[in-house]
């Protein structure tokens, strides 16, 4: 069954909170989309003040998100995290698809392609038109781009060839399919593991999304966000129930935009201090032979933390490098025989990438130095009191 998804208070206006104005353009002079008239429209917040660059975040299919009525209402969840700390100032551009002669008819032209053209559009035409009557930053850091279906595809696009101006992507229901098109992204990212972009990756979808003979869009975003966690990039992947549309984005638009903005200076949150991990962990690593158990003990000791990993099959190993950021929890053993030939028999350390989430915790365990990289699924769940040994 398909959930129903509602928006929560953060998407309601509420009182004593500051409403931004929304003001309406057309962009006209596009010399990198020629004859093409962009509709955009432009949020700012009422803390906004010029004497202080402010954050944007650049939305595609732009009035879709800006719709007082609609699924997200983004002016109202700006002007809600904002008033309370919890994102940061930012201006809000909504633009819509290129017209020509018809509503949209440039749409599929301007997002589907992985080239820089849009970013272009976006860093040499949108901007700077916005820029000349508002304070906008110029750090990648305070820069966001959000979209839905073939719009999320192309926010991906733009970070990804410009994360030196783009450091944050939301993308909804994102069209990852078509050959020659976005379905060649999960395979770009795993070639960046070790070489990551400076991005940072919010994606949504749902289980009975399209499945077309392009692709299925469910499938391609699983696939986005497999590879994502291969190549370890700070991504968040929130798969639901519902279809292609922006319900399930939309109710989740308020805490999306505080995961995005967490880390930004001055927002209101409050890293996981060492001591949410510590506890005794029941792992599970599936190896080419089958399911490995094991028994993490994590123990927080002042500014660092100690642990060992008692595997059922090689008993007690010491834990070295280990290290807790940002809700990646990593750390090093020397390879226990039973677990060699997962790796071609090469003696060596085993990195350990596990995303905590509450008590349970998602991840992989690779060996670098094999000539091809393995990661192999590993999950967690923390004893209770009462099951601690």
């Amino acid at each position: 069954m398909e959930a129903t998804y509602a928006l929560g208070q953060d998407s309601l206006p509420q009182a004593n909170v500051p409403m931004g104005t929304v003001t309406r353009h057309a962009w006209r002079a596009s010399s990198i989309y020629p004859n093409a008239t962009h509709e955009y429209w432009v949020y700012v917040p009422a803390q906004y003040t010029p004497a202080k660059p402010a954050c944007v975040m650049v939305f595609q299919d732009g009035y879709s998100y800006l719709d007082p009525n609609g699924a997200v209402r983004a002016a109202t969840v700006f002007d809600n995290l904002i008033h309370r700390g919890e994102m940061p100032i930012t201006i809000g551009v909504f633009v819509n698809p290129g017209e020509k002669e018809e509503t949209y008819d440039q749409r599929q032209t301007q997002y589907v392609p992985l080239t820089d053209a849009y970013a272009r559009f976006l860093l040499t035409e949108v901007l700077p038109a916005v820029g000349k009557d508002l304070n906008l930053v110029d750090n990648p850091a305070g820069r966001a781009i959000c979209g839905m279906s073939d719009g999320g595809l192309c926010a991906f696009t733009v970070a990804w060839q410009r994360p030196d101006a783009f450091s944050k992507v939301v993308s909804h229901i994102g069209s990852y399919t078509r050959l020659r098109g976005g379905s060649e992204y999960p395979f770009l990212i795993r070639k960046t593991r070790g070489e990551r972009k400076p991005i940072r990756v919010f994606l949504q979808d749902g289980a009975n999304d399209l499945n077309l003979t392009e692709g299925s869009w469910t499938l391609a975003n699983l696939s986005m966000a497999s590879a994502l966690k291969f190549a370890r990039y700070d991504y968040q992947f929130e798969l639901g129930s519902g279809s292609h549309d922006l319900a399930h984005g939309g109710a989740i638009f308020p805490a999306t935009l505080r995961w995005l903005w967490r880390d930004y200076p001055g927002v209101k949150a409050s890293p996981p201090p060492l001591e949410s991990v510590a506890g005794v962990w029941d792992v599970e690593t599936h190896g080419i032979d089958g399911v490995q158990r094991s028994v993490l003990r994590i123990a927080a000791q002042g500014d660092s933390l100690a642990a060992t990993l008692d595997f059922e099959r090689d008993g007690e190993r010491p834990l070295s490098a280990v290290g807790f950021e940002d809700g990646i929890l990593t750390f090093e053993y020397d390879t226990p025989p039973s677990q060699l030939p997962w790796n071609k028999g090469l003696p060596g350390p085993t990195d350990v990438w596990l995303k905590v989430t509450g008590d349970t915790f998602d991840g992989a365990i690779s060996r670098e130095a094999a000539p091809t990289t393995f990661d192999y699924a590993t999950k967690g769940r923390r004893r209770t009191e009462a099951g601690q040994i």
